[in-house]
């Protein structure tokens, strides 16, 4: 079903026709959106006089930066990271024990997005893009440390609404519910192949806010 709207979405762009000032041949483009999250948590039991604390944080930073090389159409090149880490402490009246991870990745996202307009301030849009990424994962148990770097590529096909508050201002969303994805990854003395459906049951990672600028 998915796919079917996807190549629906896909027919609709292809023979689109309306063109907003904004989205005219020679419009540069610029984005950018950052997502974070973290945990604390803390439990105690006095019988055993035992304590845990566990921490997590995660941050992901992202630019994009492209310019249309006909009317509705963008071609550019995202760059992104995303930091992710966790530490545990356990503690009892005869031992303690720490341990932690890091898994970080930094990737290079070349892309084309076809436009349709549906409004004077609206439209919506295909993203097509190769994403290459770069991994390096990090465990901590006590004192010792083991780091691997690994990588991963893949294509990915996500459709999305803009939204201009001003000539030059735009919201943007991807709506990762649609989304199709591909890919390899080598990490962890691991090599996968992985597909994604977008299908989630986080309400929030069904979409991603992104503010944009378009310069002509």
């Amino acid at each position: 079903m998915k796919t079917i709207l996807l190549l629906g979405i896909v027919g609709c762009l292809y023979f689109s026709v309306s063109v907003q000032a904004q989205l005219q041949k020679g419009t540069k483009y610029w984005a950018g959106t950052i997502r974070f999250n973290g945990i604390n948590s803390t439990s105690k039991i006095d019988t055993y006089s035992y304590k845990s604390n566990f921490n997590y944080f995660s941050v992901s930073p992202s630019i994009q930066t492209g310019w249309f090389i006909k009317d509705n159409r963008l071609v550019g090149i995202g760059i992104g990271s995303s930091i992710n880490f966790s530490r545990a402490k356990n503690k009892s009246d005869d031992q303690s024990n720490r341990s932690g991870w890091n898994r970080n990745s930094f990737s290079l996202s070349p892309y084309i997005r076809q436009y349709k307009s549906v409004g004077k301030k609206w439209a919506i849009f295909l993203n097509s893009s190769a994403d290459l990424s770069y991994l390096r994962y990090a465990d901590m148990d006590g004192s010792e440390k083991t780091v691997e770097n690994g990588y991963s590529f893949g294509v990915k096909v996500v459709p999305g609404i803009s939204y201009w508050i001003s000539p030059r201002f735009a919201i943007e969303s991807d709506v990762n519910l649609l989304s199709l994805q591909l890919g390899y990854q080598k990490a962890n003395h691991t090599n996968s192949v992985f597909f994604d459906s977008g299908v989630t049951t986080a309400l929030s990672n069904y979409f991603s806010i992104r503010a944009s600028w378009y310069l002509q």
